[in-house]
């Protein structure tokens, strides 16, 4: 047999057996597989720079996630809670992203001290990390929209949009369980929300599961769309309890804060008119303008919601009963595997404390929640 073939066939099958031991095996799949891009590498996040320092309050909050978002951006612009905060030795920077679990991605990994997110995301963060939730951010709807009306059980086989791990996505599963419906009898399409209205009107989904203001803004814009369900939620307002411990009256004053921009808010049309395009501000400076919506259709679209939102954000009690929102919430993700079955409801419960808001209520001249100091600027 010719030299040359001889040492062909050794060289092939040396390369196979180093192809076929396990860990080669193992880091030629890692090079080779898709890779899914988590928060931290995306495109919207990358310009951030945290700074790590008892003196910063870094607070995540969510523009896109109506009225909150409103509330928050009022807040950012607070000029009583940035002196307060200041004359404590405190900085507070605000940074925004598209969804709560995102917020968590940042608040687990210590960038963040603070935020607000949905009842999903704030017992996922409870259940890993020591956090204080302090006061209720929101009550709204989370909405299954269709391109026509049909019963839920219709949904069986359709392409449904989802925004993976985000309080809509197990929303939307624990609305299919109640029909009998897993995961799998249906086609979950990832994507961000902002991309639901477009896939909606394309056809490229037959429904999708969000929040205000992408359900809203859809019924706007394409009157045939029709919301088949709607889920009440709940959104929080966390700290670490880390920061809580060092800075127990900084807390206070951000949940004034809370107070006042609610109250300042509802005042007035003016008021949510203004409040509207500082909204419409924030989601620019997220993300540009793919997401084509004005500052009065978020104006009309909160208004609604603003009727369910107290100026005193206290944590329902209900909630956090044994078969509250909290413990089915918690039941519900650990059947996802999305938390350890170890975890328990003691330790997500407890991170939940319903007293701060009264003290904060009791004393309103102490913390100025009738006083009204605004940045005006339209650029920030």
């Amino acid at each position: 047999m010719d030299l040359r073939f001889i040492k062909y066939i050794m060289c092939i099958t040396v390369a196979a057996l180093i192809l076929s031991s396990p860990v080669n095996s193992v880091a030629y799949a890692a090079e080779k597989a898709p890779k899914s891009p988590g928060p931290e590498e995306t495109p919207y996040y990358s310009k951030y720079k945290f700074v790590k320092s008892d003196n910063y309050l870094n607070v995540g909050v969510q523009p896109l996630y109506l009225p909150s978002g409103m509330i928050t951006t009022v807040m950012s612009r607070d000029l009583i809670l940035q002196r307060r905060l200041e004359n404590m030795g405190i900085t507070i920077v605000f940074y925004s992203f598209l969804k709560g679990m995102d917020v968590n991605k940042f608040f687990l990994g210590d960038d963040l001290q603070s935020g607000v997110v949905g009842d999903m995301p704030a017992v996922t963060a409870a259940s890993k990390k020591d956090v204080f939730i302090p006061a209720i951010m929101q009550r709204s709807f989370t909405s299954i929209v269709a391109r026509r009306n049909m019963f839920i059980n219709k949904l069986r086989g359709r392409r449904i949009g989802n925004a993976t791990d985000s309080t809509a996505h197990y929303t939307l599963l624990k609305t299919l369980s109640y029909e009998g419906i897993t995961e799998k009898d249906v086609k979950l399409v990832p994507m961000e929300i902002t991309e639901m209205p477009g896939a909606l009107s394309k056809k490229d989904i037959f429904a999708f599961s969000a929040w205000e203001p992408i359900v809203g803004l859809t019924q706007q814009n394409y009157p045939e769309s029709v919301v088949i369900h709607r889920t009440l939620t709940f959104g929080y307002l966390y700290f670490s309890k880390e920061f809580y411990l060092k800075h127990p009256e900084a807390v206070r004053q951000v949940v004034a804060a809370e107070i006042r921009a609610v109250r300042w808010i509802k005042a007035t049309r003016e008021n949510l008119v203004l409040a509207g395009g500082w909204t419409h501000e924030s989601i620019r400076l997220l993300m540009g303008d793919k997401l084509k919506i004005s500052p009065e259709q978020i104006s009309d679209i909160v208004v609604k919601d603003m009727m369910w939102q107290s100026d005193a954000p206290v944590i329902p009690e209900k909630n956090l009963i044994k078969n509250g929102t909290i413990a089915s919430t918690l039941e519900f993700l650990k059947s996802q595997g999305k938390i350890d079955s170890s975890v328990s409801i003691e330790k997500v419960i407890g991170s939940f404390d319903r007293a701060l808001v009264y003290d904060v209520l009791s004393m309103p001249d102490k913390y100025g929640l009738n006083d009204f100091n605004y940045d005006l600027k339209a650029d920030r």
